[in-house]
């Protein structure tokens, strides 16, 4: 049987083959003794074996280059000694890409580590020796420390020297680090106690704490920044001491370096350590944040007993330690222990109950209700207005009659805030109580209020209680309740609607019945079946000025089918109704109407009646988008010749572009040397050429 190997097999052979091992790594060069050493394994894979053979046996092609060697590590090193850390970087990553290969192979990594060494020897740019300590950060060991340490005391090579030791393991990076610290200064020395730091260096706190109370500011607030970031407890006891004997304006470093220290055993779970650094700091003089974390971090340390110190903070003179208490209250209260919690509120700054409430709000439950209404009724504006805004979320039905009232009287920002709560307020419960509390008659504005609640609350199964209310003797009610139906009405309600409207003689409060009924069409599926009610509404009407509402009304509606009654309307002898009508043909939102209003603008004797249908007719031209562009603008031509004011040629220009085409092009440029309209004409000219332009 004769074995085909596929082409593929032998590309991919030819692409493992080319594979760089990593450059530095005793055995891995080509040709080395442990590659030869290694060949026995490689046969045990039969398939890289057939890959092997098929590469073998593969012709080179003329003119074929071979692959290009992967680049060593000292030809890499070469390249990088020139580096100046401008835009061409190709050194830097070969470089990187090697020592990456290398970092996992103990002898690949030892020899790396060798080669960056002696680098640092040479006379290589600093941007590249500063490379090469990021390299050594990766893969550096005790081999390193010597030549680092050289390094870390000359100004322009310590940043890259110190970079380097922070993160090399081991006793011998850290002493380095502890040597320097005791034999340099400056600002070499404020970057060696910020890598003692970020070592978190326990050896270092008590070199470091000789520094705290130094004469030098900026090395004594280093070492207090790094004590804290080192923690523990020597760097503690270090900061507690020196938080007594510093000048004031190392006293909040120190703090805050204690804070730190603090937070480290509370990680740790030594709540008492943590606990003392807290007191310690609150029995000092300190800046307002640092005594709020000290007292947050007080309660946190606390364990079961967090509770009681966040009431005792409360109950407390100091207002502003009062904040970090509040914030834990979430932590330490569940709904059925709320209770003291609540019973404080009234006790506290109004900033600070603000702050309660806004905490209070995730919370339900009778101490809450009860505690937010109290607190709604108090005579802080800021106060009232959290509580009316809590009430969204924590409030319930003991709630409603409270907003209601408010929603009612008083001031815009205390009444939008009362609404919204009520509105917004989840169950059952509360809908009932809204209803029960309608069914008792309240004042005219609370009754408003209720209804209009009704509607936002989107209580549907109401909908006959607030149609009653729609022909109240009160406009305010009847305000209300027309809204309402609007959001939870059906079609149905049209036709007592169309009773009020035809009642009440407010032009204000017709054209709300009358959005009111047009939405409620809207809710029809059939298009040409929403106006049905106000057509035999209209076709039984005699009084004139009702007719010329219900004309008005259809036009809203937007009903083609009752055009007819519309165009018979025009004809009606008494002005009003002939009026709504030519106005509702005008505003026609479809094209059904577009031939009715340019009999309109053509033939109308009334001015008012000719503008507006010529308005009607290029509105309804222009939406016309997907028309053949000549016709539209034969029709847009004939709406121009009928034109008498530049308004309505701006109408026609603005419009042209969206039909582009030799007919649009010849419309605009004759209207070029118009009067009024020269610089719309120029404009439209412009937009059709560019449309017009070979290659759009």
């Amino acid at each position: 049987m004769r074995i085909q190997i596929r082409k593929s097999t032998a590309a991919e052979a030819g692409a493992l083959a080319r594979t760089p091992a990593p450059a530095g790594a005793p055995g891995f060069a080509r040709g080395s003794t442990s590659a030869a050493k290694a060949r026995p394994l490689i046969r045990m894979i039969p398939g890289l074996l057939l890959a092997l053979v098929a590469l073998s046996l593969a012709p080179v092609h003329a003119g074929q280059a071979p692959a290009p060697a992967a680049p060593s590590l000292e030809s890499a090193l070469k390249e990088l000694a020139t580096f100046d850390g401008g835009l061409n970087s190709d050194a830097f990553w070969k470089v990187r890409t090697i020592v990456l290969a290398a970092k996992d192979a103990p002898d690949a990594r030892r020899t790396c580590e060798g080669k960056l060494l002696a680098f640092l020897d040479t006379k290589a740019t600093l941007v590249a020796k500063d490379a090469v300590c990021r390299m050594l950060r990766l893969i550096g060991g005790d081999a390193s420390v010597p030549v680092l340490q050289k390094m870390l005391a000359a100004p322009d090579t310590t940043d890259m020297a110190r970079y380097a030791l922070e993160k090399i393991p081991g006793d011998a990076a850290e002493s380095a680090l502890l040597d320097a610290l005791r034999k340099t200064n400056g600002a070499v020395r404020l970057g060696v106690i910020s890598s003692l730091a970020d070592r978190k260096s326990g050896k270092a706190a008590a070199e470091l704490g000789k520094l705290v109370l130094g004469p030098n500011a900026d090395i004594a607030t280093a070492a207090t920044i790094a004590l804290g970031r080192i923690g523990g407890k020597e760097a503690a006891d270090i900061l507690g001491k020196a938080l007594g004997a510093a000048a004031p304006a190392l006293k909040g470093t120190a703090a805050s370096a204690l804070l730190l220290c603090a937070d480290g055993f509370l990680s740790q779970k030594d709540l008492p350590a943590a606990a003392a650094i807290y007191d310690r700091i609150l029995s000092e003089k300190m800046p307002l944040p640092v005594r709020r974390a000290a007292m947050r971090g007080k309660i946190i340390a606390a364990g079961e007993q967090a509770s009681k110190l966040i009431l005792a903070a409360l109950a407390g003179s100091d207002a502003n330690l009062q904040l970090p208490a509040i914030g834990l209250v979430r932590n330490n209260f569940t709904a059925a222990d709320i209770g003291p919690i609540c019973a404080a509120l009234p006790t506290l700054p109004a900033a600070n109950q603000v702050a309660l409430i806004a905490v209070l709000s995730e919370y339900q439950g009778n101490a809450i209700t009860a505690a937010l209404i109290q607190a709604a009724k108090g005579d802080r504006k800021e106060v009232r207005l959290a509580a009316l805004r809590a009430f969204e979320k924590a409030g319930d039905a003991s709630s409603v009659v409270l907003l209601a009232e408010t929603a009612a009287s008083a001031p815009p920002d205390e009444r939008t805030a009362a609404r919204t709560s009520l509105w917004g307020m989840k169950g059952k419960p509360v809908d009932e109580a809204v209803l029960a509390l309608l069914a008792k008659a309240p004042g005219e504005a609370v009754q408003a209020e209720l209804i209009q609640s009704v509607g936002e609350r989107r209580i549907f199964a109401e909908k006959s209680v607030v149609a009653k209310f729609a022909d109240a003797p009160s406009a305010k009610i009847r305000e209300a309740a027309v809204k309402t139906l609007k959001a939870i009405g059906t079609p149905s309600d049209i036709p007592g609607l169309l009773n009020v409207l035809l009642k009440t003689g407010d032009e204000a409060e017709q054209i709300g019945i009358e959005t009111a009924i047009a939405g409620l069409a809207l809710k029809i599926g059939q298009p040409e079946g929403r106006a049905n009610a106000v057509k035999d509404r209209l076709a039984a009407e005699k009084d004139a000025a009702n007719r010329a509402v219900l004309c008005r009304l259809l036009g809203r509606i937007g009903d083609n089918s009752a055009l007819p009654q519309l165009r018979q309307a025009l004809a009606d002898g008494d002005a009003r109704v002939a009026d709504a009508a030519a106005r509702a043909l005008a505003a026609w939102p479809t094209a059904a109407a577009k031939d009715d209003v340019l009999i309109i603008a053509q033939t109308s004797k009334n001015p008012t009646h000719q503008v507006l249908a010529l308005q009607g007719y290029i509105r309804l031209t222009l939406a016309e988008k997907y028309r053949r562009p000549e016709e539209a603008v034969k029709d847009l031509k004939q709406a121009l010749d009928l034109s008498a004011r530049p308004a309505e040629k701006k109408l026609v220009l603005g419009g042209l572009p969206d039909f582009a085409g030799p007919e649009a092009l010849k419309l605009a440029e004759s209207q070029l040397a118009a009067a009024g309209v020269q610089d719309e004409a120029k404009a439209a000219v412009k937009k059709i050429q560019e449309k017009l332009a070979p290659g759009r």
